[in-house]
């Protein structure tokens, strides 16, 4: 009994949101061997889970888990590009949303991120390193579909450093910084949003 009053309380105070959709990312490397050439994932299914304090106030604390999956393929000059492995992410971020006029919302969080590679192989082959520091923005947009239903249309930035100790071991002495865009459709569940 008293479970199922702290969840009904707990439901009252937090809404939980899941995100799909798509995640563009920068080169993860880039280097000139002979040639020039560069190695990033391929686009990539993600999906994000958030708890959030209702948007009555200015400002809701948000914890946001955002995980994605992909190849990572190797682009050479020439215009030819080659297959790796698959690697996976998952980040982990503390921020804050705001609503905006007109249905927009829009937040910022940081955190960490850590890269899941499928076997320690090329650039993973003495691990993925360290936790990396992430920050992100988003920016959504309320759909209504009326009774009281709703999706967002969101779009998330996020930036972190990248460098492994295979990278490091074959001269790489500064972390790249890693750009990625995704665009997600979210629905929310619990108190009002």
């Amino acid at each position: 009994m008293l479970a199922a009053l702290a969840a009904s309380r707990l439901a009252a105070q937090v809404t939980v949101s899941v995100q799909a959709g798509g995640r563009y990312s920068s080169a993860l490397v880039r280097d000139s061997i002979v040639t020039p050439f560069d190695v990033r994932p391929a686009l990539a299914p993600v999906v994000v889970v958030t708890l959030a304090a209702p948007l009555q106030h200015d400002w809701a604390p948000v914890v946001t888990v955002d995980f994605s999956t992909s190849t990572l393929t190797r682009h050479d000059a020439d215009g030819s590009s080659t297959n790796l492995d698959r690697v996976s992410t998952l980040a982990f971020t503390v921020g804050v949303r705001r609503r905006l006029p007109a249905g927009f919302t829009v937040g910022a969080g940081a955190g960490g991120l850590k890269y899941l590679p499928s076997e320690d192989s090329g650039i993973f082959r003495q691990g993925s390193g360290a936790l990396a520091g992430v920050g992100a923005l988003t920016l959504g947009h309320v759909l209504p579909l009326g009774a009281g239903r709703h999706v967002s249309i969101e779009a998330r930035y996020d930036l972190h450093p990248f460098i492994t100790p295979a990278l490091r071991a074959e001269g790489f002495d500064a972390s790249r910084l890693v750009h990625r865009v995704a665009l997600t459709v979210r629905t929310d569940w619990g108190a009002t949003r």
